[in-house]
């Protein structure tokens, strides 16, 4: 099993993977192969109904929801408030952990280049105006390690995913379960969860300033790729995109 984990934050101050976007990113991946998987003394899973179960297709649904509840137990263990499921995060969830199935990857960024704060705008969760602060833990399992309990026991047991699932700052969570894993599309399951916060009252011009930069370097990046292919191509909208973020804060742009 591999697990991972990551971060973004609306307050603009750290985007590892949102260029000028305006938020708090923080992303960690694990695979469930050697880590110790128990989930940790005082949060129980025993009330959590599906927490055993191995996902299959008939039983996805349940998987998740097994999930989500062995996150908010972990999380009352802590003192801090349950998650509540949000539609446009697990569109975002459910849609990334197929897409490292059919395309055999597992990382936070797609072989395309796209990026969490990509897959949160794409189904609105972010967007121009509002603060933010989002996070993403995957992971991918066989067998009895790709059971809800297994995951969430080897996230808990791994700094970087322990600290989003028990993180305050995070209100909304998305789930995602995949059947394959990235080296085996027919053996197992392949987990995402997406965390989140948003203030749908807080506007700021720095925010709309960001967000157009955003857009503008992503034309700029489009245009640096066209004609390349594959891994060619996503270096050169990376670097692309990179150059015209420290250029737009050069100017005192961002």
């Amino acid at each position: 099993m591999r697990p991972g984990s990551g971060r973004a934050d609306g307050a603009g101050a750290r985007t590892p993977h949102a260029g000028a976007m305006p938020g708090r990113l923080s992303i960690a991946a694990v695979a469930l192969v050697a880590l110790a998987l128990a989930l940790p003394a005082g949060a129980q899973a025993a009330d959590c109904a599906g927490a055993d179960l191995v996902p299959v297709a008939a039983n996805l649904a349940q998987v998740g929801q097994a999930t989500l509840c062995l996150l908010n137990q972990q999380r009352a263990a802590a003192g801090a408030l349950p998650l509540l499921e949000s539609a446009q995060l697990t569109t975002a969830s459910a849609g990334y952990s197929r897409q490292m199935v059919a395309e055999a990857f597992f990382a936070h960024e797609s072989p395309d280049g796209g990026t969490l704060v990509d897959r949160l705008t794409a189904t609105g969760y972010i967007h121009a105006g509002n603060a933010w602060s989002v996070g993403e833990n995957i992971g991918w399992g066989q067998s009895q390690l790709s059971t809800p309990r297994a995951m969430v026991g080897a996230w808990m047991n791994s700094p970087g995913h322990r600290e989003n699932i028990l993180d305050t700052g995070f209100d909304d969570v998305g789930l995602g379960v995949a059947l394959g894993t990235p080296p085996d599309r027919a053996w197992g399951a392949t987990y995402t969860t997406d965390f989140g916060r948003r203030d749908l009252n807080k506007s700021k011009r720095a925010y709309a300033r960001r967000h157009r930069t955003a857009l503008r370097c992503a034309r700029v990046a489009r245009a640096a790729a066209r004609g390349k292919h594959g891994r060619r191509a996503a270096v050169a909208r990376r670097s692309a995109r990179k150059a015209c973020i420290t250029r737009a804060a050069s100017r005192g742009h961002r």
